[in-house]
């Protein structure tokens, strides 16, 4: 990791990644109501945006109360309540239709934005195994600022990311857990180190990368889709709920849509 490893992992998962939010004015300034991550996915029949269910239900939640609200796809002005494709509340995942000429700016946006397509030869990809590596990126609430307004209508957000390479701890038919064992941690001095009271939630809708090695050749691809996460555990569902037209596969146990959260 310290050879070179950690860095390249971690700007891999960085180019897949950006930040969603959706802001209103306040005092006659831009205000950043809530956040999450989201990433652009292509299962072999063309792209489309995903990201967390609750991100999506709490930009519409937000919006009743804050009726000009405006959600922002890293720096692109975005329209997330239109382009729904499908959402699923026992998944927490939600997917959006997403234009060509927009994933052209956003290939300009903050080094560059790729779609994540993966080494699978076919869809859904295998599933990280237990024990075995998974890194990502996400960004949550307490890494963004919202630079001094100067005027013009124009919004500056500073977003700082959090990335972690590490092990699958669990790994089930629907789910993948994550649980932060700090006292094995080590820091290879790439980014500042995270405060422990940082809410990492922020981090929601972000793609999980499942590492893979084979005869000496590194690759990766998707595991699955954050939709918890905190200093001590992070859970995803898995890459296997999304058809690659971006619709979802209905979840196998129907209680589950009484017991997740939206």
């Amino acid at each position: 990791m310290r050879g070179g490893l950690a860095k390249a992992l971690m700007e891999t998962a960085a180019k897949y990644v950006m930040p969603i939010c959706w802001i209103t004015a306040r005092d006659r300034k831009p205000w950043i109501i809530d956040s999450g991550s989201a990433f652009i996915l292509d299962c072999g029949t063309g792209p489309f945006l995903v990201t967390a269910n609750h991100v999506y239900q709490g930009f519409l939640v937000d919006r009743q109360s804050y009726p000009d609200a405006v959600c922002i796809l890293g720096e692109l002005r975005f329209d997330l309540a239109g382009r729904c494709i499908a959402s699923d509340s026992a998944y927490d995942v939600a997917t959006f239709r997403i234009e060509a000429d927009e994933i052209g700016k956003l290939a300009n946006y903050a080094n560059g934005k790729a779609i994540l397509t993966g080494s699978q030869k076919s869809w859904p990809p295998g599933p990280p195994q237990v024990d075995r590596g998974i890194f990502f990126v996400g960004f949550p609430g307490d890494g963004r600022e919202m630079r001094p307004y100067r005027g013009n209508s124009l919004v500056e957000i500073d977003w700082l990311g959090y990335t972690a390479l590490a092990v699958a701890s669990g790994v089930s038919d629907t789910d993948i857990t994550l649980v932060f064992d700090h006292e094995q941690d080590f820091d290879v001095g790439l980014r500042p180190t995270t405060p422990s009271e940082w809410a990492l939630g922020g981090c929601s809708g972000a793609p999980i990368l499942t590492f893979i090695e084979h005869n000496g050749i590194f690759s990766w691809r998707l595991g699955g889709i954050i939709y918890e996460s905190s200093s001590l555990i992070l859970k995803a569902s898995r890459a296997n709920c999304l058809n690659i037209d971006g619709t979802l596969n209905p979840y196998p146990n129907p209680m589950a849509y009484h017991t997740r959260r939206q």
